[in-house]
């Protein structure tokens, strides 16, 4: 009797089920076990399959979120692009409508009637074929002397132009241009070199020989050894010696008070007292004196004050920014008195010997 009911209870397992209010058994023929495993194996699979699942739609939906991003970024770029592109065709337009104004005017100026319906370029055409005669020789002398004057400072503001002929204006151009002359020819002005580089610049400067910090009083040009040395204005030879510091080394004296100074010759080409012209060839360059190679030393003064020889380096025949840039100077007390010399009747040799 109990084999048979210890057999009995064999056939079944026992699953208990507990939470907070109780706890309960529930028994379960062994013959189902198999089904159950199978069940729950299925739903494990099938819950993992769903998760899985919400997980690859979910990046499927970020990774369109994100391409819908990019094409919205690209069409707000290519909106903007077009409205660029708008922004031009409309200023292209207008500056079209200007051009053919202007090119009305100067049909109507020259007379030319090129039809409405003609393109811009033929209507240019039309208007440089009628100007290629005398009426454009005239005009372009006309022009040119325009810009004569204005390059020379000439004013004519005052002047009326049609009581004024071009051969007038020409004549005043010419005279201002001697005045502007005599100024370059007698303050040093331009290279003293061909070759214009510069290896060491004016003030405080650490000295290549000594490696003491020292005042650089002008400044130092390259210039291979035997390179022909300039005077930069025209003027009187005041100084051709040897120095110990300065090598060989020329001195001219310039008009108003300037003075020109050259060192470390290798050869000198002038004596003291002898007239230079502006271009002259006063000496070769070289190494003398207290120097680490070839080179030129260039100085500028005015009444023995050194000024920086960049900003007379950079004088150009018909630049006026030099009267700016360099303070210290009554610049129009000395233009002044150069034009009351040009203005002054040249005195010849034979005159005074004559006296």
């Amino acid at each position: 009797m109990r084999k048979n009911r210890r057999h009995k209870h064999d056939r079944h397992f026992l699953i208990t089920v507990s939470d907070k209010r109780q706890t309960r058994h529930f028994k379960i023929p062994k013959f189902l076990k198999p089904t159950l495993i199978t069940l729950s194996v299925a739903m494990l699979i099938g819950l993992l399959g769903s998760n899985y699942l919400a997980f690859t739609q979910r990046n499927q939906l970020l990774e369109t979120r994100h391409q819908a991003s990019e094409l919205e970024s690209a069409f707000v770029k290519l909106s903007s692009k077009n409205s660029s592109l708008n922004l031009k065709l409309e200023q292209n337009d207008t500056e079209k409508e200007v051009m053919s104004e202007v090119i009305a005017q100067m049909e109507q100026i020259s007379g030319v009637d090129s039809g409405i319906n003609t393109s811009i370029l033929d209507r240019l055409t039309a208007i440089s074929d009628h100007f290629a005669s005398k009426e454009l020789v005239f005009a372009e002398l006309d022009y040119r002397v325009d810009s004569l004057e204005e390059s020379i400072g000439l004013d004519n503001e005052n002047l009326d132009e049609s009581e004024v002929d071009l051969a007038t204006r020409i004549e005043l151009a010419q005279l201002n241009i001697s005045q502007q002359k005599l100024v370059h020819d007698s303050i040093p002005n331009g290279y003293p070199t061909r070759n214009i580089g510069v290896t060491s610049t004016f003030g405080k400067r650490i000295h290549p020989t000594t490696k003491q910090s020292s005042f650089h009083n002008g400044i130092d040009l390259r210039a291979p050894e035997g390179t022909e040395i300039y005077a930069t204005a025209d003027g009187v030879v005041k100084q051709a010696s040897f120095n110990k510091l300065s090598g060989n080394r020329v001195a001219l004296a310039h008009n108003l008070g300037f003075e020109s100074r050259y060192a470390h010759l290798s050869e000198m080409k002038v004596k003291v007292g002898d007239v230079v012209q502006k271009g002259d060839v006063i000496g070769l360059s070289g190494s003398t004196g207290r120097s680490d190679g070839p080179h030129l030393h260039y100085e500028v003064r005015y009444l023995d004050k050194a000024h920086n020889p960049i900003d007379f380096l950079k004088w150009e025949f018909g630049n006026q920014e030099i009267f700016s840039n360099v303070r210290g100077i009554q610049w129009e007390s000395l233009i002044s008195l150069l034009n009351k010399q040009i203005s002054r009747p040249t005195l010849q040799l034979s005159q005074v010997v004559h006296q």
